[in-house]
């Protein structure tokens, strides 16, 4: 039957219920410093192919003599697609805001708000037991900043079904990012988990 696949779960080994920790260094056009900071994530699912998600980010630099305070938030859902027991193609939908801060001691400062929606399509897979490759395309569209299309990269190597390390990079036309962390992954579908339980 031609919807057997799409009815399908998703890969066995590729699990959208976790929570990311990272460290992240932004070059944003315009500002002299790198910006450095953390990003807290964090995705679970509400069905086999179904998911949730929500970001983070809050990250400073020190740029002309002004300290510069860069945040932002998304939230959002997802669903994922399986090409194979250990690869997925998904879509997500979400929100997002942000808001700059700039202040100079002595001078005060101001900040600058605005947010939007982001869509993205990408594809995630295990190519060995232990390490996951994800790239992915990403459309932003805020309300008064524009939009911006990025491409995402990840790796990440797995310690245990449930804790990996990861680097991962995102580059657009006006703001490249780096970062490397831990991702925790929990619920029933974490990483070769439940191959072996079908097994």
């Amino acid at each position: 039957s031609l919807a057997m696949p799409l009815a399908a779960a998703a890969a066995d080994n590729v699990s959208y219920s976790y929570a990311d920790l990272a460290y992240v260094t932004t070059d944003i056009d315009g500002v002299n410093e790198d910006l450095d900071g953390f990003a807290l994530r964090g995705s679970i699912e509400v069905t086999d192919q179904a998911f949730l998600f929500g970001t983070y980010t809050d990250q400073s630099a020190e740029s002309g003599g002004a300290d510069v305070d860069y945040a932002t938030f998304t939230l959002g859902g997802g669903y994922a697609w399986p090409l194979s027991d250990s690869a997925d193609l998904y879509g997500k939908l979400g929100y997002v805001s942000s808001e700059v801060e700039v202040s100079v001691p002595g001078l005060g400062g101001f900040s600058v708000d605005d947010d939007g929606f982001l869509l993205g399509f990408g594809l995630r897979g295990r190519v060995a037991q232990q390490f996951e490759l994800e790239g992915a395309v990403n459309y932003t569209d805020y309300s008064d900043s524009g939009d911006d299309t990025s491409l995402g990269a990840a790796a990440r190597w797995f310690f245990t079904d449930q804790f990996s390390a990861f680097a991962e990079g995102e580059f657009g036309d006006d703001v490249t990012s780096y970062g490397i962390g831990m991702r925790w992954n929990f619920g029933g579908n974490s990483g070769g988990q439940r191959v072996a339980q079908q097994k």
